[in-house]
C-alpha cells in the first residue's frame, strides 16, 4: 500500500520563542529535514505552502555561523600575511604582524554583527510570540510524518497546530 499522499504542511503556533526552539531541535533529532522546517512570515501563514518562509534557526545554529563568519575572516587575514611574509623574503614582517592583528579584528567585527543580526531575530520572534503569531511548519509528505511532526510539536509546547493540504 502505498501511504504517500502529496505534499501538505503541518503549522504550529508558539506561545514564546524558546518552546519553538525546542520543537526545531526536537524535530531535527527525530529525522525531519532542516529544509523543510520553515517559519513563515506573518502574512503567508495561512497560504498553502507557505510564501515568504525562511528558515528556523536556533541559537547553537546562530552560534555556530557567528564561529564560522569569524573563523574565516581571520583565516583569510592569516592566509594573505603568510602569503604577503613568503612574496618578501620575510622583509615585511612588521606590516604583516599589522595585517594578522588586522585580521584578528576583522574576525571579531564579523562576530559581533553576526551577533547583532541575531539579536534582532530574536527580538522579531519574541515580538511575534507575544501577537500569537509565531509559526513553525514542516512539510510532510506522508499521514505518518504528520501525526510524528504533529506530536514532537504539540510535546514542545506548541499552542495550536493544524495541517495544510
Amino acid at each position: 500500500m502505498n501511504d504517500v499522499t502529496g505534499l501538505r504542511q503541518v503549522q504550529a503556533t508558539f506561545a514564546d520563542a524558546e518552546k519553538m526552539q525546542d520543537a526545531v531541535s526536537r524535530l531535527s533529532t527525530s529525522g525531519f529535514d532542516r529544509a523543510e522546517i520553515s517559519l513563515p512570515s506573518a502574512a503567508g501563514a495561512d497560504s498553502a505552502l507557505a510564501a515568504g518562509s525562511k528558515p528556523a534557526f536556533t541559537e547553537a545554529d546562530a552560534r555556530q555561523a557567528r564561529t564560522l563568519g569569524a573563523s574565516l575572516a581571520g583565516t583569510a587575514a592569516a592566509l594573505a600575511a603568510a602569503g604577503v611574509t613568503i612574496a618578501s623574503g620575510g622583509a615585511a614582517a612588521p606590516a604583516v604582524a599589522a595585517a594578522v592583528a588586522a585580521g584578528g579584528a576583522a574576525g571579531g567585527g564579523t562576530f559581533a554583527l553576526h551577533g547583532a543580526a541575531n539579536g534582532a531575530e530574536q527580538q522579531d520572534r519574541d515580538v511575534r510570540a507575544a501577537t500569537g503569531d509565531l509559526v513553525l511548519t514542516v512539510r510532510v509528505r506522508t499521514p505518518a510524518l504528520q501525526s510524528k511532526a504533529e506530536a514532537i510539536m504539540r510535546a514542545a509546547g506548541a499552542a495550536d497546530i493544524k495541517t495544510i493540504l
